[in-house]
């Protein structure tokens, strides 16, 4: 009898342990699309950089089937087409907002973290990874809500 107890008090823990250490963990999807504004470029031989600011909107798809949608706007750096930015990623609903700092590589292939925001973004964090093809684009990642 005590070794059944122990066993099922053992698989109970481990279930708890499970359910509390995903809570607030959300795999989700997301599709955007936008354009390049306020544009400063540099050009010179093989140097080229260009400056401005992304706007646009963005839709994620969360694994409970929750859409978020927001626009954002994102000043970016890019240097021989590899580029680097931030951006306010403000809720289409609300005036809450979230901050995404990312990086795209020069094949494309982008990636980004949630760090922080305000209202139900306060706390946020999460990893992401995405494709940009000319102002669109679609990619996957975590999204965590506190």
């Amino acid at each position: 009898m005590f070794k059944i107890k122990t066993i099922v008090f053992t698989i109970l823990a481990a279930l708890t342990f499970i359910k509390i250490s995903s809570a607030g963990h959300h795999q989700m999807t997301m599709m955007y699309g936008g354009e390049f504004t306020n544009m400063n470029i540099v050009a010179n031989g093989d140097h080229m950089s260009i400056s401005g600011a992304f706007i646009g909107t963005n839709r994620m798809t969360m694994e409970n089937g929750d859409i978020i949608q927001t626009n954002f706007m994102c000043p970016a750096l890019f240097i021989n087409g590899d580029g680097n930015g931030t951006c306010k990623m403000k809720d289409a609903k609300s005036e809450d907002f979230w901050v995404l700092i990312w990086h795209c590589g020069t094949d494309g292939q982008c990636t980004g973290e949630a760090v922080n925001g305000t209202g139900r973004f306060e706390g946020v964090t999460g990893k992401m990874s995405w494709w940009n093809d000319s102002g669109w684009g679609e990619g996957s990642g975590t999204f965590i809500l506190k």
